[in-house]
């Protein structure tokens, strides 16, 4: 692993553990033994790590919705497939992360942004058409403002005034809002193939 990875490495590692806004340089110096010198020579500041760290993420993202899609049986398997990578990062992401990047950092905001309604809302839109055509979705959904809902949704989850920590775990208000998400749009014939995912991933302790 080069010098660059570890220190996004070890910068993403505290990030989610503690959010953005309390996070310097020189923690992350500290966390990885090494001299703030040394993360100075490779980034300019804690912007540049954390743009670098989103389009990581947003790459990755892409990747494995490309892959579900293709290795998928069908439109509601592809959404289900979403779920396991969803409570991993949200279980392991400190709450007020997307608040101090909304807050604090509002160049790498504004990527975030452009990512849910371009990617993420084509993915979904992709889906749902797809899903129509197998017979498991309405066909008399808007899919426009189903898949503006649904990217919206992804966002509120992180609303500490909505959902708090105290009283809510992030990964599981993702999953009830993506679960709530794809039964408003499967009928009849899709209700029954998306039980019969739900109850083999909670037979597998999934969800």
């Amino acid at each position: 692993m080069s010098t660059e990875e570890q220190i996004l490495k070890g910068a993403e590692e505290l990030f989610f553990r503690y959010g953005i806004k309390g996070i310097t340089m020189d923690d992350v110096a500290k966390h990885l033994s090494v001299s703030k010198r040394t993360i100075y020579e490779k980034f300019p500041n804690k912007d540049a790590i954390i743009e670098i760290l989103l389009k990581q993420h947003f790459d990755k993202h892409l990747e494995e919705f490309k892959k579900y899609r293709h290795s998928s049986s069908d439109a509601i398997e592809e959404i289900f497939m979403m779920l396991q990578p969803v409570k991993e990062l949200f279980n392991a992401i400190n709450p007020r992360l997307l608040f101090d990047l909304k807050k604090f950092h509002p160049q790498a905001w504004e990527e975030f942004q452009k990512f849910k309604k371009t990617a993420l809302r084509e993915t979904l839109v992709t889906n749902m058409k797809r899903g129509i055509k197998e017979g498991l979705y309405r066909d008399d959904i808007n899919i426009s403002i189903l898949a503006t809902l649904r990217i919206e949704e992804v966002e509120l989850a992180w609303n500490s005034e909505i959902y708090p920590s105290s009283e809510y775990n992030l990964a599981q208000v993702q999953i009830c809002l993506l679960e709530h998400f794809l039964f408003g749009v499967t009928n009849i014939k899709g209700h029954g193939v998306a039980e019969r995912y739900k109850k083999q991933l909670n037979i597998n302790g999934l969800l």
